[in-house]
């Protein structure tokens, strides 16, 4: 052999070396792709409180979850477990078997399964069916005949052990449905209830999705752990016939010694520097394979191999070289207009993806995100800042929005700390004797004072007991803070007195307490964090005027300070003089009764942001 033919195999034996290393990474990028929908998912609900069980079934989320099952085959069922052993489990339908598995109508494409556990821990199943549309055509409560429990499964066993936001993928196992081995991945959830959320993949979906990579480059794909399991291979038919026997099928009992071979190239893998090793095939046919660690793709260690035939290879690296050629000429003639297209095509989505982070930067979740881009990275973009809309929508829950706007617009960095100001308290008690054993009626009276509160541009401060507590003039600066308190006050009662009388509610409103003075504000009792509260004796006499309110027989009672302070606005009459606080000293306690001017005639009082 000539020194020209040995430096031009040399050269296409590298090029080879470089192909396979090249593909065994774009396989690791493409696997960790394979669970990004999952864990999107599982990001996105395990701090969603419309999410499993605790959501009562939100449609919107629902049909989420049935529209990402069915646009990623790959994805076998979703579901969520409790510590009480309830179960929900939302799944795609694709073929007649599935259908009959779940005893569902010909013309189902989804369904839900639910598992609920009443007070004496009887377990009651119900399903829910979907048609192609996603909307509900049929639903019916089943005896819990299949005794299924999510905490014995070992997607459940796992994660609840997990702190939260950790990730954990299990070994291959038999799932429901479809049944066949599978794997899950999952995390603990956050709510009150806790649990666990899981999205499970078959191994038959993780071979087709290797199969596909392994026909892009002509080469043999298998992927397994450190004890010689698989977890996929390319060649999807043959195992699938092997997993049919009910247990994990492993290197040697694919039935070449081809497959045996690639066990022990485990110990000679190094990160850094891959390396092409020539195999023995069953009949005596050489083939190259490279062996890879799969870094971040599942909990434990897995190695992705990749097979070829060395003939095969080399001649593909020799036509490469060659149509790399062709390529460049063509590609210096097409350059200038593809780019233009390209970018054209680019632009348009970023533009409307830049248009929605400003919106969403600037705490405004009124406009779609489009999802509707022809360019995968483009959509799963689109989708994660979809979901991050989402999330942050669920963090303006505890926060109020207009408070968040105003620190942005003028950026202002929130300090804590604790200062004294002038606060307008207004303190809503319930019946204690009505309301001991807590009622909806009670949660919508006080849903109806936090959605005024928020509007009157107060803040919503605690919750105790029977009693719920608002401040005006903290965070955000008011001229007259006692004039928003009672303006709150009044539309809250008359919102709570009409939902009374339609629903003829067992719990009556609540009583209102008002009171204006100096109090201490801010944050309290941790230095990494903001806790901001208030505390000082206004508080303590609007909880004892709300007390006296209700002995009183008024709706809403008021000090002294605020008759004093809005009676511009608000007609006020003088109830009674009764001892307030610890040392009885006696107070007057007006009753408010009606707004003296209408909303839109008093004018604005201009707003400021306090440092906290």
């Amino acid at each position: 052999m000539s020194l020209a033919e040995l430096a031009a195999s040399r050269i296409v034996f590298d090029g080879a070396q470089r192909e396979l290393e090249q593909l065994g990474r774009r396989t690791q990028e493409q696997l960790l792709r394979f669970q990004e929908p999952a864990r999107a998912w599982l990001e996105a609900t395990t701090s969603d409180p419309r999410a499993g069980l605790e959501g009562e079934n939100d449609i919107s989320l629902l049909r989420m979850q049935m529209s990402m099952q069915n646009r990623y085959p790959q994805i076998g069922s979703l579901v969520f477990g409790y510590p009480d052993g309830s179960y929900q489990q939302s799944m795609v339908l694709r073929t007649e078997r599935d259908r009959a598995w779940a005893g569902s109508l010909p013309e189902a494409r989804f369904a839900q399964q639910i598992i609920r556990v009443d007070e004496r821990e009887k377990r009651v199943e119900e399903w829910v069916f979907y048609d192609q549309q996603m909307t509900a055509i049929a639903s019916e409560q089943r005896p819990w005949a299949s005794r299924y429990d999510p905490r014995a499964s070992p997607w459940y066993q796992g994660a609840s052990e997990l702190n939260l936001g950790t990730f954990q993928a299990t070994d291959p196992f038999v799932l429901q449905l479809p049944a066949e081995f599978g794997m899950a991945l999952s995390r603990p959830l956050i709510g009150p209830k806790g649990g666990v959320a899981a999205a499970m993949f078959t191994v038959a979906g993780l071979s087709d999705f290797l199969r596909a990579r392994g026909e892009e480059s002509h080469a043999e794909l298998i992927l397994f752990d450190e004890q010689g399991r698989v977890w996929g291979w390319s060649r999807a038919d043959r195992l699938r016939r092997l997993l049919a026997s009910g247990t994990p099928a492993s290197l040697t009992a694919l039935g070449d010694p081809l497959y045996a071979a690639l066990q022990p190239l485990v110990a000679e893998v190094s990160p850094k520097d891959t390396s092409i090793h020539s195999v023995e095939g069953a009949a005596g046919q050489r083939f190259a394979a490279v062996v890879m660690p799969m870094e971040g793709v599942f909990s434990r260690r897995a190695y992705v191999a990749l097979v070829s035939d060395q003939n095969l290879l080399l001649a593909q690296v020799r036509r490469m070289r060659w149509m790399l050629l062709g390529v460049g000429l063509a590609g210096l003639l097409l350059l200038m207009p593809m780019l233009f297209w390209m970018a054209n095509r680019l632009a348009t989505p970023l533009k409307n993806l830049v248009r929605a982070a400003k919106h969403i930067r600037q705490f405004e979740f009124d406009s779609d995100i489009p999802q509707d881009s022809g360019i995968a990275e483009v959509r799963r973009l689109q989708e994660s800042l979809a979901l991050a809309r989402v999330a942050l929508q669920g963090f303006a829950r505890y926060v109020p929005q207009p408070l968040v706007q105003h620190f942005i617009a003028n950026r202002l960095t929130p300090q804590a700390g604790v200062e004294q100001r002038e606060l307008a308290v207004l303190c809503a008690a319930l019946d204690e004797r009505k309301a001991a054993t807590w009622s909806p009626h009670a949660d919508h009276y006080l849903q109806i004072l936090a959605v005024e509160v928020a509007q009157g541009k107060g803040m919503m401060d605690r919750y105790e007991s029977c009693t719920a507590v608002a401040l005006w003039n903290t965070p955000l600066n008011l001229s007259n803070p006692a004039r928003y308190a009672c303006e709150v006050a009044l539309r809250a009662l008359h919102s709570m007195q009409a939902l009374a009388q339609g629903r003829d509610a067992p719990v009556a409103p609540p009583c209102f307490g008002l009171d204006i003075g100096n109090a201490t504000v801010g944050n309290f009792g941790t230095w990494d964090h903001l806790t901001f509260t208030a505390v000082g004796a206004p508080l303590d006499r609007a909880r004892a005027l709300a007390q006296q309110a209700r002995a009183l027989g008024v709706n809403i009672a008021a000090s002294r300070a605020v008759a004093t302070a809005a009676a511009k606005y608000f007609r006020f009459r003088l109830a009674a003089t009764v001892p307030l606080g610890s040392n009885g000293e006696p107070h007057e306690v007006y009753e408010l009764v009606e707004r003296l001017v209408r909303e839109h005639d008093a004018k604005p009082d201009k707003v400021s942001v306090a440092a906290l």
